[in-house]
């Protein structure tokens, strides 16, 4: 019996949503960096690492569209879900 309560149910999600998330934070941090220390800053790392996180963000994003497709499984509010049960009254 598998009791583990932090089991993801898409692996491929969980991975790239892992990937985006972390390139948005490297992007965050470079600019934080770059905020701080101002014109004494090394704006070849900042920029660096802006370029990864940025990279990193877009492969997570551009990934999950692909691979989750949410414009094929749209759930439309106004179409009601089928659940098993008639209700004929």
């Amino acid at each position: 019996m598998d009791t583990n309560p932090r089991k993801t149910a898409h692996p491929l999600s969980f991975g790239l949503a892992l990937s985006a998330g972390t390139g948005l934070t490297l992007m965050m941090i470079a600019l934080g960096i770059g905020m701080i220390q101002g014109e004494a800053a090394d704006g070849a790392l900042i920029g660096l690492f802006f370029v990864i996180g940025l990279a990193l963000f877009l492969f997570g994003t551009i990934g999950w569209v692909a691979a989750m497709q949410p414009h094929k499984n749209f759930d439309d509010i106004n179409v009601p879900h089928y659940t098993g049960h008639d209700n004929d009254h």
